[in-house]
């Protein structure tokens, strides 16, 4: 295998960040930057708005910063001989800014279907769940949205982590 650039992403409860985790843990050398781990670093981006049903619509305003961060911090790796997987959610200004830093050499979609991510979402820890209709929000958009017609996308729905790792790995073969 070449060094490489791997992107993994798709809704909630899709297997982002277990995926990525078992893949680079399979390979020497390799870098596995997480999405959140960047988008959290910096607290100012979160902001809500107190809708008047009582609920909290959530946004995230620094994705251009984030994706530069993550841009360079793959370039870093790269630099010294690492291959690199950038697993999670990104909106398109992030999307943009890594692709200024980096060549993205492989794009990988997660899309199980909706029962499944909203079984999967259920089954995380307390406070990281998102909730059946933010679930179905994602899964609409990530099944949609004609940003994602170039990525290679990967129905999890009936593969565990380590099969999903096994099929993603086999595409990083040269």
């Amino acid at each position: 295998m070449s060094k490489f650039v791997l992107v993994i992403t798709g809704p909630a409860g899709s297997g982002k960040s277990a995926v990525a985790k078992k893949l680079a843990s399979s390979l020497d050398k390799c870098a596995n930057i997480d999405a959140d781990h960047i988008k959290h670093m910096i607290y100012s981006g979160f902001s809500y708005k107190l809708l008047p049903d009582g609920t909290k619509k959530w946004a995230y305003s620094e994705w251009a910063l984030v994706g530069e961060s993550i841009g360079l911090l793959a370039k870093n790796f790269q630099e010294h001989s690492f291959d690199v997987i950038i697993n999670g959610y990104i909106d398109p200004p992030g999307w943009e800014n890594i692709e200024k830093q980096i060549a993205i050499t492989h794009k990988v979609l997660l899309l199980p279907d909706v029962a499944t991510t909203i079984h999967r979402d259920s089954l995380r820890l307390e406070d990281y769940p998102m909730g059946k209709n933010i679930v179905k929000m994602h899964h609409d958009h990530f099944s949609k949205e004609t940003f994602y017609k170039d990525f290679t996308k990967v129905d999890t729905t009936n593969l565990s982590v380590e099969e999903t790792a096994s099929k993603i790995k086999t595409m990083l073969i040269v």
